[in-house]
This record gives structure tokens, C-alpha cells and sequence, in this order.
């Protein structure tokens, strides 16, 4: 007899009470497989539902990265068939029936879609809704079961009110601006990347009236004087106010502005202690010539640097504050014949002690001169072997791999020239190919047009200046670039 034999066979006195115990046990079982089964096959077989984390949202910009409302589903079924479940989540008008829907994908095993501020505004404008007023929205999640035309959907709505995003661009404008009234070339401000409508700017203004355009080329809408000289008025017609601030004193300011809370605050800065500097000594084109000494170049980016390049003798060079006069101030090394790769300088009251610095090798240098941090930078300087145009103005647009080149000047090699044309848009010149990071020649300051005659040698290329040639300037050009003087000169043929 088998030992299953043996469990099967009771003997008579237990058959009744063990039959029974069997028939319970089995009863059990049974119960419980149906109960793990129902748990388990629940999440497969309810009823797909959407629902929202809100039931209206009035967004604003100044919390744009906070959380505006999240969307949320259930599994729905995949009708017994084991088979997964994909979603995908709509949102439109409420009564246009999804035809100019926002579609978001959600694939499988995701059950919460969440849009931030700044997320779910752009997409409701996207929708064509207007800002400041309450919309009702209709969302809809559709499952489909994966490998099957098995599908199902359910759709919630939400009242929401988006807001007009104030712009991510603004321009100083004005006779008291570097550029004047052209709205074509007016001073950009920089944006606080983390933080919307936040803009800043410091600089020289000369005495005149200003505004701020958000637009380059055109007048509105603009951001005016408000009721007082800390506020802001936004002006989007020409039958508007158009007031102005102004500026009776010229000098170095620093301006603030907050689009979302239309404020400004204007400071006025220290200004550098001399607006025109020269070089003079026996190391410069005019030797010691107090009468015509060579002048040095003000950055129109930066008011306190000054730029002198050239080919220099060997001999003493120093810095005259004023012509005419050997007893005027002069910037004068720390020290006699200083070491020309030290940045230490200093201003000496009547030009005693006479201290000079050194050419021993003739050559071209560069020289920059910060009177803000006090430094002093002497580069000997190599021209670079190469020299491109890129941008969608040239022949090649944007292909930094394969610019268009300028042709080096056999008998000078600090003279480049291109002849050939220009369309309307945006260029600069690399100094190598295939490299975004590399040096470049640029405008002194943005969007500088065909009467450029400065250019600027800036490494690693930031801040990424570029010129700009509108469609009315568009043609054949020669574009002669002198990378030692950092001039260039447009001519159009």
C-alpha cells in the first residue's frame, strides 16, 4: 500500500468528522483563491476615472514655477486580458470636442500628469484663451489595452483663468541711451533667467529723457513713467500718455525694473574718474609728444576700460590723464620698468615718481587699462592664422563646421577682407571652425549694424554680441576687419 494510500483510507470511526474537515478545508481554499484573485484582477476591471487636484485655478506669474494642478486617473481595465494599458491625457475648450486638443502622452503605469504655473499658462494660451478671464476647460484620458483595439476614456473639467506673460525682452530708448532714439538699435537690458520680468542694466546716460520698448524696431507697447519715479506704466497706443523719465545729470546708472510689478529704481553710480585717457614714451607711434600723445580707446561696453593696441617700440610708455602737461596725474606701474606680465597700477598725483613701463621686445601688444578694478593687462599679440564669418547673414549661415572665410592680407597679416554678399539677419566671425566655445570677433555691443567701425575679440565667445543686417542694407559687401586695432569697415559695392 502507497503512503497516498494510506492518507486516503480513514478508518470507520473517523470517516464521518475527517470527510467533513476535508469538505471545510476545500470550502476554504476555494474561498480564499476567489478572494486573491478578486484582489488582484480589482485594479484591471475598475471603471477608468479622471479627476483634478483643483476644481478652478487663477494662475500668476510671480509664482510661475510653483505647482498649478496635477490630473489624475485610475487603472481602468484591460478586460481580462493580462495584457498592459497605455494613456494618453487631452485638454481643450470645454464644447469643442477635442478638435484643437493639448495631447500629452502619458505610456503606461503613469496615473498623475501635474503642469506647473508657467507650464499650464503657456499651454492654455495655446489654447487661444484669454488672459484675466475664467474659462472652463474639458480634460480627457483614454486607456488602451496593448496589443488589442481595446480602449475606453472619461473626461472631468476645470475652471481655470490664465495670465498674459510680460515680456521676456526690454530695450533702453531714448536721447539720454547709448543709441538714441532708433528703435532699430536700442539697448537691450538683461533678464534674470530665474526670476520672470526681472531686468537689469548699468551704464553710462547722457542728460535726456528715456523709456523702454519690449520689441527691437518698434515703438509699442512700451513700459512709460507711472505716477511717481519708482513705477511703471505699460502703453500699448499712441493715444496713451507718453511720459518719460529723465536725466539731468550724465553719469554711470544702474537700473532695476520688475515687469510684474511694473517698478523701477534708478541709481546713479560712481562714474569713472576720467572719461579719455593717452599713452605716451618712446615705445608709442608719437614718442614723447605731450602736445599729441596716442589715445587710448574707451570700451563702449564698459566705461571704465580702455583699450590701446598697436605695434610698439622697444622703450617707456606711461599714462597721461590730460594733454599739454607733464605735470598732469598719470597711471604709472607699482614699480619702475614693472614686470609687463603684472596687473598692478596706480595713479600718481603730478606724475612724480616717474615711473614708466618697459618694451624690451618690439612687437604688437594689446593693452587693456580697467580703472574699476585698478589692472592693467600688456599681451604681446599674434594674429590668428584663419578668420570666418558665420550667420544666417552669410553665405553659409550657421554652419560653424564650414563658415565662409576672410581672406588674410599677404603683405599684412592683421588685415582680413571678404567681398561678397550679405542677406538680411545675423553674423560674427570665429577665429576657428567646428567650435561654439571658441574665440570670436564681435560687435562692442548687440545688434550693431553696417556702420560698425569697432569690433571686439571676445574669448570663449560670451557675451555672444552679434551685427544685424536689416533687409534695406542687405547687398554685396567688403568687409575689411584689422584684428590688431579691432576696427572694421563696411562697404558696400
Amino acid at each position: 500500500m502507497t503512503d497516498m494510500e494510506n492518507i486516503l483510507i480513514l478508518p470507520k470511526k473517523a470517516s464521518w468528522f475527517s470527510a467533513m474537515l476535508l469538505l471545510l478545508v476545500t470550502l476554504l481554499g476555494v474561498s480564499c483563491k476567489t478572494d486573491i484573485y478578486d484582489e488582484f484582477d480589482q485594479g484591471v476591471n475598475a471603471p477608468l476615472a479622471l479627476s483634478t487636484s483643483k476644481e478652478s485655478v487663477v494662475l500668476q506669474e510671480t509664482i510661475a514655477a510653483s505647482e498649478a494642478v496635477a490630473f489624475n486617473w485610475t487603472t481602468g481595465s484591460n478586460y481580462g486580458t493580462n495584457n498592459s494599458i497605455s494613456y494618453t491625457l487631452y485638454l481643450d475648450r470645454q464644447g469643442n470636442n477635442f478638435q484643437n486638443a493639448v495631447v500629452a502622452d502619458m505610456g503606461k503605469a503613469s496615473f498623475q500628469k501635474k503642469y506647473s504655473v508657467k507650464e499650464f499658462n503657456d499651454l492654455l494660451l495655446g489654447l487661444n484663451l484669454t488672459p484675466g478671464v475664467e474659462t472652463t476647460i474639458e480634460a480627457k484620458v483614454v486607456s488602451k489595452v496593448s496589443g488589442t483595439d481595446l480602449s475606453d476614456s472619461t473626461t472631468t473639467t476645470l475652471k481655470v483663468t490664465p495670465y498674459q506673460p510680460v515680456s521676456t525682452t526690454l530695450y533702453l530708448i531714448g536721447d539720454a541711451t547709448p543709441n538714441g532714439w532708433s528703435a532699430d538699435n536700442a539697448t537691450p537690458l538683461t533678464l534674470n533667467p530665474s526670476s520672470p520680468g526681472r531686468f537689469s542694466w548699468q551704464g553710462r546716460l547722457k542728460a535726456g529723457s528715456f523709456k523702454f520698448i519690449t520689441t527691437k524696431g518698434a515703438f509699442l507697447p512700451s513700459y512709460n513713467k507711472g505716477a511717481t519715479e519708482n513705477l511703471l506704466v505699460y502703453r500699448t497706443s499712441d493715444s496713451e500718455p507718453d511720459n518719460q523719465f529723465t536725466i539731468t545729470t550724465p553719469g554711470l546708472y544702474s537700473i532695476s525694473i520688475s515687469l510684474l510689478d511694473k517698478t523701477i529704481s534708478i541709481e546713479e553710480g560712481s562714474a569713472p574718474p576720467y572719461s579719455e585717457l593717452w599713452i605716451v614714451g618712446d615705445a608709442t607711434p608719437n614718442g614723447w609728444n605731450i602736445d599729441n600723445p596716442n589715445k587710448l580707446r574707451v570700451d563702449r561696453s564698459n566705461p571704465y576700460v580702455f583699450t590701446y593696441n598697436e605695434v610698439l617700440k622697444a622703450g617707456e610708455f606711461k599714462f597721461p590723464t590730460s594733454t599739454g602737461n607733464w605735470g598732469t596725474d598719470f597711471y604709472m606701474p607699482l614699480t619702475n620698468y614693472q614686470d609687463l606680465s603684472l596687473t598692478g597700477v596706480q595713479l600718481v598725483r603730478g606724475g612724480q615718481p616717474d615711473l614708466k613701463w618697459k618694451i624690451t621686445t618690439a612687437g604688437a601688444y594689446k593693452i587693456k587699462l580697467d580703472l574699476e578694478t585698478m589692472k592693467i593687462n600688456i599681451m604681446p599679440f599674434t594674429a590668428p592664422a584663419t578668420l570666418y564669418l558665420v550667420g544666417d547673414a552669410t553665405p553659409a549661415g550657421w554652419n560653424i563646421d564650414a563658415p565662409t572665410p576672410f581672406v588674410k592680407d599677404a603683405s599684412n597679416p592683421f588685415i582680413f577682407t571678404y567681398t561678397g554678399p550679405l542677406k538680411a539677419g545675423e553674423l560674427k566671425f570665429p577665429v576657428t571652425t567646428g567650435n561654439w566655445g571658441g574665440d570670436f570677433y564681435m560687435p562692442v555691443t548687440a545688434n550693431e549694424d553696417v556702420t560698425s567701425t569697432e569690433i571686439k575679440f571676445v574669448p570663449g565667445g560670451q557675451p555672444d554680441n552679434k551685427w544685424k543686417i536689416s533687409a534695406d542694407q542687405a547687398g554685396n559687401y567688403k568687409i575689411t576687419v584689422d584684428v590688431l586695432h579691432e576696427t572694421i569697415k563696411f562697404e558696400k559695392q
